[in-house]
């Protein structure tokens, strides 16, 4: 049966009145930097999905921090509901959006799933070398550890050591994969997945220049491959001219 709507509004029409009324409001809270957000951000853009990038500054987090949930960002509201935190619940979140279904496919479920738990193995492992110059107390150091002659040379010491052993494997994995799945995107389809979205921001945040002792042309150095494929993501339409710094920012 044809809905009364489509008869009165045609059917593009329709489609136009029903999609804004299913679209929720939706507004993502993060510091101005892309961080664990840029996944999120990335997935929204590709999704084609309006929402509120609410960008704070660092001096503003002393005072949101009691007021999130707990006393992390990102954080994301929808229709102006209670606080949602965690930032894979909000990557696939934005993948439900999708109408094309192409960022999270069922049929494609396990080979995403996969590539998300290698880049989260990938992030933990560079996570002490670049924390310890913030958090030392986390790693049995003493707070100004990194301030001192010795925490400097010990922070300059890991992150190029990461740089030339660790990154060229973990970046092999990912370029295998791409191999493994017809050579375009992380999982086998000649659109990307969220697993695409999470792996060019966190490729990308060792190509800024902004971390000490960490070469901004590594990535291309090291692995070519996967220098191509972050260049490839960032040519697609819906994120091309993003980025003004690192790889991907030509394009």
């Amino acid at each position: 049966k044809v809905p009364p709507l489509v008869i009165c509004l045609g059917i593009e029409s329709y489609r136009t009145h029903y999609s804004t009324m299913t679209t929720p409001k939706i507004k993502l809270t993060y510091f101005d930097i892309e961080g664990v957000a840029e996944p999120i951000r990335l997935a929204f853009a590709l999704a084609d999905v309006e929402f509120e990038d609410d960008r704070i500054n660092f001096s503003q987090w002393s005072e949101l921090k009691p007021k999130t949930p707990h006393g992390t960002l990102p954080m994301m509201t929808i229709d102006d509901g209670p606080a949602i935190v965690q930032s894979q619940a909000m990557l696939r979140y934005a993948a439900s959006l999708d109408k094309t279904d192409s960022l999270y496919p069922a049929d494609k479920m396990l080979e995403v799933e996969q590539a998300i738990g290698l880049l989260g193995d990938f992030t933990r492992a560079w996570q002490p070398n670049l924390y310890l110059a913030m958090r030392p107390h986390l790693f049995g150091y003493p707070e100004g550890y990194s301030k001192t002659e010795e925490g400097q040379a010990k922070i300059k010491e890991m992150r190029e050591n990461f740089v030339a052993n660790e990154l060229p494997k973990w970046l092999g994995y990912l370029s295998d994969m791409i191999d493994a799945n017809g050579g375009t995107f992380l999982c086998g389809s000649d659109k990307p997945t969220i697993a695409d979205c999470m792996a060019v921001a966190t490729i990308r945040s060792f190509t800024k220049g902004h971390v000490d002792h960490v070469d901004a042309d590594c990535v291309a150095k090291s692995n070519p491959k996967i220098a191509a494929y972050v260049e490839r993501f960032c040519a697609l339409p819906e994120v091309k001219g993003r980025y003004t710094t690192g790889l991907g920012a030509s394009q």
